[in-house]
Formats: structure tokens, C-alpha cells, sequence
């Protein structure tokens, strides 16, 4: 004869309190804790992309003025000869100097190279008013290409409509593209 076994009632109570926890444990493990790692790798990627995305708006916001400068970078780059950059320098420095009612004498200065860099030079003698001279010194400083003034020398001058005679060189820099060898 066998005598089966029989549990009580509480004993299947408990028993049946051990399965549930048991299950609750294994459907915990491997389920809810992959899904909490998950969901926090989730957010720390979250977080970056939001990094990212504001860099960008920023970028998006500086945009104009990046290609404001980009275009200001550009026209320092030419293949042009040189003497077309001179007529051109030469041009641009007689246009600001008429501007302000400048009377100017320009001497033009040989080129100096080194190495992509072209340096063009002019030396201008000027007479004018004070508020005419350093609003073309304004101007110069503001041009999109860049001109460097190397020298200045002022004095009084000996006319009553141009007190201010000046002695400036100006160069513009140009960059020579870069030949692959």
C-alpha cells in the first residue's frame, strides 16, 4: 500500500507563495532587468543626441555668420597673376581713398612671396582732413580682403582744407592655392 501524500492547506499555501516568488524572481531577472539596462543606455543615448542637437541649433544660429566669414576667407584665395591683384589692390585703395576726399599719391611696392602667401604693398602719401583720414583708415580695417597697414607717419599738413598729411604703407595678403606635388 502506498499512502499518497497530501499536503495541508498550508503547506499548498506556502508552496504555492514559493512558485509565485520563484516566478516573480525568474520573470524579474530575466526580463525587467535587461529592461531597466536597457532603458537607462536608452537615456544616457538620449541625453548625447539632445547634446548634439543643441550644438547643431547653435551651428543652424551662427550659419550666416559662418558664411559670412567663409565668403570673407575666400576672397583671400586667387590664382589671378600678380599684376591683376595689384591693378586690383591699387583700385580698391584709390576707390576708399576717393571716398573720403582723400588726395593721394600711390607707389606701388614689388610683391614679396612667402611661401602660398603673396604680399602686395603700396605706399600712399595723403593729405586730408582728420575725420576723412581716419574714416579711410575705417573703411581699410573693415574691407572683406585683408589689408594690413604696416606703417603710419602723420604730421600737420600746410593746407587750411587739409590740415593732416600721412605717410602709410598698406599690404594686402593674398594665399596661392596649394599645388600637389
Amino acid at each position: 500500500m502506498k499512502r499518497r501524500l497530501t499536503l495541508s492547506a498550508r503547506e499548498q499555501t506556502l508552496t504555492l507563495a514559493a512558485v509565485v516568488v520563484i516566478g516573480v524572481g525568474v520573470a524579474v531577472s530575466s526580463i525587467g532587468w535587461p529592461l531597466v539596462d536597457r532603458l537607462s543606455r536608452l537615456h544616457a543615448r538620449t541625453d548625447t543626441a539632445l547634446e548634439k542637437v543643441q550644438r547643431l541649433q547653435t551651428l543652424a544660429n551662427r550659419l550666416p555668420f559662418l558664411e559670412q566669414r567663409y565668403q570673407a576667407y575666400t576672397s583671400l584665395h586667387s590664382e589671378e597673376s600678380e599684376e591683376v591683384l595689384q591693378v586690383a589692390f591699387l583700385d580698391e585703395v584709390e576707390r576708399l581713398a576717393k571716398a573720403e576726399h582723400l588726395l593721394v599719391t600711390l607707389t606701388l611696392r614689388p610683391p614679396r612671396h612667402e611661401g602660398r602667401v603673396v604680399r602686395l604693398g603700396a605706399e600712399l602719401d595723403v593729405e586730408a582732413t582728420q575725420e576723412g583720414f581716419l574714416a579711410f583708415l575705417d573703411q581699410v580695417f573693415q574691407s572683406p580682403t585683408l589689408i594690413q597697414l604696416e606703417s603710419l607717419r602723420m604730421s600737420a599738413g600746410a593746407s587750411p582744407e587739409r590740415p593732416l598729411r600721412a605717410n602709410l604703407t598698406l599690404t594686402k595678403v593674398v594665399f596661392r592655392p596649394h599645388r600637389g606635388s
